[in-house]
């Protein structure tokens, strides 16, 4: 039997029905932006494999824009016989041919099975409908009736707290972990940039740790960084060195950090100045 469509202009198409569809992302807000310090994506190897394995009118192939799930980069999704499945960080020539290598298998069986286990560490849950793979709980907790929803984004100036001026305490950052700078004035290149650097300021101002002790602990966290590009993130790194300096005091527990990062991604919490 065809499975026969007719187009608005009265032509009869007859369009295959495919086994599942694969979308990779490519052209997202960080997926494949090397100019940012992300992975570039294998966009010629995804289609290359494509086409060598003849998949087409089987698993139909979609390299565009982005699919989502912004915090992570270089994401990929299978649709696949009512099935779902995401991946993080696809970046090597290895992962796209475990990916193929898995769904040809999926193709032969015309039946679903778990990713390999080459691509099970990169595997996420980005659907209500489809449980975690390891398959923990999951309390959707935005979706719940009467959660607050995201607001618009508020830029507050980053003052830090207490009149502290930030020429004077970032006056001695020289070299790596200098602030980035135009013509004197410090630069921010998003509102987040700018709160946390006044919150930095802030609780120093409050005592609860020395100057050079955040200063330290921003060194450790650029001579970290893999690679150049990931040192150029500047306020990625402060926030880092910012994050393990208040474990560190006990400020703050790693299990709060993470819940509040969430509440705030997920429009749980408001923004507050």
């Amino acid at each position: 039997m065809r499975n026969i469509v007719r187009r608005p202009d009265g032509r009869r198409v007859h369009v295959a029905r495919a086994l599942g569809q694969l979308f990779v992302c490519a052209d997202g807000c960080c997926c494949g932006l090397v100019q940012d310090g992300y992975a570039p994506v294998p966009r010629e190897l995804y289609h290359a494999e494509w086409e060598r394995r003849g998949l087409r009118n089987r698993v139909h192939l979609t390299i565009g824009g982005c699919l989502g799930p912004c915090a992570l980069a270089n994401v990929v999704m299978l649709l696949f016989e009512g099935r779902q499945a995401w991946f993080h960080s696809m970046s090597s020539d290895g992962q796209v041919l475990a990916l193929y290598d898995w769904i040809e298998d999926l193709v032969r069986a015309q039946a679903w099975s778990p990713p390999p286990r080459a691509l099970a560490a990169y595997q996420f849950t980005a659907s209500t409908w489809e449980a975690r793979p390891d398959g923990k709980p999951v309390d959707d907790l935005h979706l719940r009736p009467g959660a607050p929803q995201p607001k618009a984004c508020r830029v507050p100036p980053p003052a830090p707290a207490c009149g502290v001026e930030p020429s004077r305490l970032v006056s001695n950052m020289e070299g790596a972990i200098a602030v980035p700078r135009k013509n004197g004035e410090l630069v921010f290149e998003a509102p987040w940039e700018g709160r946390v650097f006044g919150m930095a300021v802030a609780l120093y101002d409050r005592r609860l740790y020395g100057w050079e002790e955040f200063q330290r602990s921003l060194i450790d966290e650029i001579a970290k960084a893999e690679n150049e590009a990931e040192a150029a993130r500047y306020y990625e790194r402060w926030l880092a060195s910012f994050e393990r300096l208040l474990v560190d005091k006990g400020v703050v527990e790693p299990d709060e950090l993470d819940d509040r990062t969430e509440a705030f991604e997920f429009g749980e919490r408001d923004e507050v100045y």
